[in-house]
């Protein structure tokens, strides 16, 4: 066997320890505005109302359906086309400049073959609250067709 080495390990946690030391005092000479630059890219959006609305239909036999449509009002307003099954769905809402009662003008048409349709206007407040019920329709056929409305 050969000689043996006099030397003493090298210790690793003196090196991990200077290390951490070295990127704290780094972090600390990081100027403020830096710091706050990296948060405010992340910084949320401000926040627009939002309109929530549910048609429902229930046929006489007791069977639902359900479409739901959130609308984000932006330079006050929104408008919606899309279909759902067999229907097709033209949504808008205004905001109407009123004094004393600020609210949204809501316009609904609906064409549906199987349940009926819908051509609605109306008005619903432009305040955050509760759902509110906007239409409810009773046909002769005992279909029942429910419009609420929610504003966030």
């Amino acid at each position: 066997m050969g000689p043996r080495s006099t030397k003493e390990p090298f210790d690793m946690s003196f090196v991990s320890r200077k290390l951490a030391l070295t990127a704290l005092t780094g972090a600390a000479l990081v100027p403020p505005a830096c710091q706050s630059s990296a948060h405010a890219a992340d910084a949320p959006k401000a926040m627009t109302p939002t309109v929530d609305l549910e048609i429902e239909d229930r046929g006489p036999d007791k069977s639902l359906h359900s479409a739901r449509f959130s609308l984000s009002i932006i330079d006050g307003r929104a408008q919606l086309s899309t279909h759902d099954g067999d229907a097709r769905y033209e949504i808008g809402v205004h905001s109407q400049a009123t004094p004393n009662d600020p609210s949204f003008s809501l316009i609904l048409k609906r064409v549906q073959p199987s349940a009926g349709g819908l051509d609605l206007t109306s008005a619903i407040p432009q305040h955050a609250g509760p759902r509110v019920l906007v239409a409810k329709i009773d046909r002769a056929d005992g279909h029942v067709t429910s419009v609420v409305a929610q504003v966030h």
